[in-house]
């Protein structure tokens, strides 16, 4: 303790846990925030903040031991899961899962195995690594899209037409996996949606399903994620067909407490499964399901770190399909390469009453350098209305007041979400 106050250690200090950091702070606790960026927010608002990697385990295993840590946690970055995992083993400290539920949980070619022992389906494909030969790249049928089995944010990640383009694809994956492992699938282009789960003393409660808008540029090259919409026209029909086998993996798992999602496509009337988490969404769609259930998702993980279980669960039923008594969406604003000059409009968009909070991922001055990568999103909107059409609405206002521009005054913006793939509910 610090200060008679429980210390909690944050992995990653980026925008997205500004909130988490703060309320934690509010509710008493001492928080120091690490990653190997000098400029994180979070860290800035924490008590304390290092220059220490999140992969950076025996760092912060010293810290933590340093500054008598009582509980470590990983919120929503996508490579702090298993340094989570292996931080807490090696402190004695609580920790929602087991090294096995994460290698699961982080690996596309081991979540698709316990997808088929479980009865959901996935998507077509191989499994290779560097030894692949032209035999196993004969029985391609194209389009295919190559990833890392082990990759997050859309790195590594490449759409191949042609047998032409696919060894340079392989290679350009392979330099993404830390496994030295990829996937070859089916290029589907069905809607593509994302289900989450939150588990407390092994009770699953189903908190948010969305379906998932790509942003593509001008040329038609895919850019990222344009927009997430809630709740997802397949709702009702994955309840109907694939909820309980989820819930069933999520069991055989042995799964107890924390957060999961499940990205799939919806394939000729199945839901086909292709990527995990075990983790929040960096998108901060818990901050939806808070505003519509009053349960912060965030704060049953800062008390499950510090106490190792979640006291009150008496009122928790309101989250398993809460989230659906609205319709709500995170819209995205994404930017091409080059230098942010200015961001406008971001203070008058807030002062629509369906826009519960916003964050920023990049800031004026910042480079845009990455392509085709979580690195375009600028500025995400949070958004909680009562039926689509005010929703359609609401996102109208938003993108007529946000602009973005570069050094020399020139729009920066990708194209934005079109409101007319909103369906009436």
């Amino acid at each position: 303790m610090i200060d008679n106050k429980k210390v909690l250690l944050v992995l990653g200090g980026f925008a997205q846990v500004c909130d988490i950091v703060q309320n934690a702070k509010e509710k008493g606790v001492y928080v120091i925030a690490t990653d190997y960026l000098a400029d994180s927010p979070a860290k800035k608002i924490a008590d304390e903040s290092y220059m220490i990697s999140i992969t950076d385990v025996d760092g912060i295993v010293r810290l933590c031991k340093e500054r008598n840590v009582d509980g470590v946690m990983n919120y929503c970055i996508d490579p702090g899961q298993k340094p989570y995992q292996q931080i807490c083993e090696r402190l004695g400290l609580p920790c929602y899962g087991t090294k096995v539920q994460f290698e699961t949980m982080t690996n596309k070619d081991r979540f698709k195995r316990a997808c088929l022992e479980n009865g959901l389906d996935v998507i077509p494909g191989l499994e290779l690594d560097e030894t692949f030969t032209e035999e196993q790249l004969s029985q391609l049928e194209f389009p295919v899209i190559v990833k890392p089995a082990d990759g997050r944010a859309s790195k590594g990640v490449t759409v191949c037409n042609s047998k032409l383009e696919i060894a340079k694809a392989i290679r350009y994956a392979l330099t993404f996996s830390e496994r030295k492992k990829i996937v070859i699938e089916k290029y589907i282009t069905g809607q593509e949606v994302v289900i989450k789960y939150f588990a407390i003393d092994g009770r699953i409660f189903l908190t948010s399903m969305a379906d998932l808008f790509t942003c593509y540029t001008e040329t038609g090259e895919r850019a990222y994620i344009g927009a997430q919409t809630f709740p997802s026209r397949y709702y009702k029909f994955f309840l109907e067909t694939t909820d309980a086998k989820v819930r069933r993996m999520i069991k055989n798992l042995g799964i107890q407490n924390g957060a999961m999602s499940f990205d799939g496509f919806v394939d000729n009337g199945k839901f086909r499964f292709f990527d995990p988490s075990f983790r929040m969404g960096g998108a901060q769609d818990w901050r939806i399901v808070a505003a519509i259930t009053g349960i912060n998702i965030s704060d049953l993980l800062t008390e499950f770190a510090l106490k190792g279980k979640i006291d009150d669960t008496k009122n928790m039923d309101a989250l398993d399909k809460g989230f659906a008594r609205k319709t709500s969406a995170i819209l995205y604003f994404l930017v091409r390469q080059g230098k942010i000059g200015r961001i406008k409009g971001v203070e008058q968009t807030l002062d629509i009453n369906s826009v519960i909070g916003y964050h920023s991922s990049h800031v004026e001055g910042d480079t845009v350098s990455k392509k085709g990568t979580s690195d375009h999103v600028a500025l995400r909107f949070l958004i909680v209305c009562d039926n689509t059409e005010q929703l359609k609405d609401t996102i109208s206002k938003i993108q007529s007041s946000i602009a973005i521009l570069d050094e020399d005054g020139k729009n920066m913006l990708l194209p934005n979400f079109d409101i007319s793939l909103l369906c009436v509910n």
